[in-house]
C-alpha cells in the first residue's frame, strides 16, 4: 500500500496531548531519496505534541547526529496528518509541518548506502535519554541490499531493545535506483522490520531487481501475487485482484528507463 495523506496540512499551537494518543502513533512512512525527503505521519485519532522531540541520524561516516531539543517548540501535529523534513532544506515557504533540516541541528548526510534515523521523545524531565529504546517514537533503517553497517547502526540496538526495530542487523533492501521507501503496515504497529516496507525502483516491474525485464520478473510477480506477497500489490488497496496484474503488465510493457 502506498501511504499517500491527503488530509490538510495545517498547524495547531497551544494544544496539548490527548490521553488517548501515543508518541508511537508518530511513525516514518515514506523516505524519498531523490529529494531527500523524510515524510512522518500522525496514525492516531488525537493531535500529538512534538515539543522536545529529536531525532538522532547516521550513515557510512557520520554517527550521532542529533536535533536541537527546541526545534519543535509549540509544534503539534494534527491527527491524520503528514509533516516532512527536508535534508536538502527545499521546505515550502510558510509551510508550518515542513521543516528545514538546516533548522531543526544535526542530520547525518542523507545516503541510500547505509542509513538510520531515530526519533525520539523526551521523558518526564523534558530530557532525551537517547540510550534507552523506550523514548523512540519510530526507527527506520536501511541499506544498499539490506546489507548489515556496522557503523550506521549506532542506535539500531536502541531501537531492537524499545521494540521498534525487529533486529538491528536487518535493514531495508534498497538499490541505486530507489525512488521511494513505504510502509506498507495498515495497522502502524510499533514494531516494525524491512518486511514492513517496500523499496520502489525506477523500473517497479523489475521485480528481480536486475535492471532487465524478462520472464524472470513475470515469474516473480505471479509467485508473490499469489501469496498475496505486498509487492505484487501494484494498485496499492491491499487487494490482490486483476487491477493489479493490468498495472504490472502495464508496467511491464513500458519498461524500464
Amino acid at each position: 500500500m502506498r501511504v499517500q495523506t491527503t488530509a490538510v496540512i495545517s498547524f495547531i499551537s497551544g494544544m496539548s496531548m490527548s490521553a488517548s494518543a501515543a508518541p508511537r502513533d508518530i511513525q516514518f512512512i515514506n523516505i524519498h531519496p531523490e529529494s531527500e525527503v523524510l515524510q512522518l505521519f500522525n496514525s492516531s485519532d488525537e493531535p500529538i505534541s512534538i515539543e522536545g522531540w529529536r531525532f538522532c541520524s547516521h550513515n557510512t561516516s557520520e554517527v550521532r547526529r542529533y536535533t536541537s531539543p527546541s526545534t519543535f517548540d509549540g509544534v503539534v501535529i494534527p491527527a491524520q496528518t503528514s509533516f516532512t523534513i527536508h535534508l536538502d532544506d527545499d521546505a515550502g515557504f510558510n509551510e508550518p509541518l515542513e521543516f528545514n533540516a538546516s533548522s531543526l541541528g544535526l542530520f547525518a548526510g542523507f545516503e541510500l548506502d547505509a542509513y538510520s534515523i531515530s526519533l525520539y521523545f523526551p521523558n518526564s524531565s523534558g530530557s532525551t535519554p537517547f540510550g534507552d529504546g523506550n523514548f523512540i517514537a519510530d526507527h527506520i533503517q536501511w541499506s544498499i541490499d539490506g546489507i548489515d553497517n556496522t557503523t550506521a547502526d549506532e542506535r539500531s540496538d536502541e531501537a531492537e531493545a524499545g521494540g521498534v526495530w525487529m533486529d538491528q542487523s536487518e535493514w531495508i533492501n534498497v538499490g541505486n535506483d530507489t525512488v521511494l521507501i513505504e510502509l506498507i503496515d495498515p495497522l502502524f504497529q510499533e514494531l516494525h522490520s524491512p518486511a514492513d516496507y517496500n523499496a520502489i525502483g525506477n523500473c517497479p516491474a523489475d521485480l528481480t531487481g536486475d535492471g532487465i525485464l524478462n520472464f524472470f520478473d513475470v515469474s516473480a510477480f505471479l509467485s508473490a501475487f499469489t501469496s498475496q506477497d505486498p509487492i505484487a500489490d501494484f494498485t496499492g488497496d491491499l487487494n490482490f485482484n486483476f487491477f493489479d496484474v493490468s498495472a504490472f503488465l502495464s508496467m511491464f510493457t513500458a519498461g524500464c528507463p
